[in-house]
């Protein structure tokens, strides 16, 4: 079963998300502050993120680049999920390390349909 760490500061929106991505077998933990983002990911190893752009303190475009610093996230699908939608935050995040980018609002399919193509095509998912 794979797993997805979802950092965003909006627990309305990681609930939702848990129970969406539940629902399809996943196991899903969450985080709402940027300083546990690392700490969170390095204790529940994660087969992809999701990751918000906007987060209080260090925003997602650091944790991004921290978490591709650690060998162990180099290669994991990292997702930006966002209500950013110019180019220029699109820019920043691929460049960042991000895997994908949606904007908020997202259809639940078309999220599932990503993370599924995602992680069925990385090597790194831990059964």
């Amino acid at each position: 079963m794979a797993r997805i760490l979802i950092i965003d500061d909006d627990k309305s929106t990681t609930r939702l998300l848990d129970i969406i991505l539940s629902k399809d077998k996943y196991q899903v933990a969450t985080v709402n502050n940027s300083d546990e983002a690392l700490r969170t990911a390095f204790l529940h190893n994660p087969d992809l993120i999701l990751l918000d752009l906007m987060m209080p303190g260090v925003d997602g475009l650091e944790i991004c680049r921290n978490l591709r610093a650690e060998p162990q996230f180099a290669q994991i699908p990292i997702i930006f999920f966002t209500s950013i939608a110019n180019i220029e935050e699109k820019v920043a995040a691929f460049g960042s390390g991000a895997t994908d980018f949606i904007t908020k609002p997202v259809h639940p399919e078309e999220l599932k349909i990503r993370i599924k193509a995602l992680i069925s095509g990385s090597e790194y998912i831990n059964e």
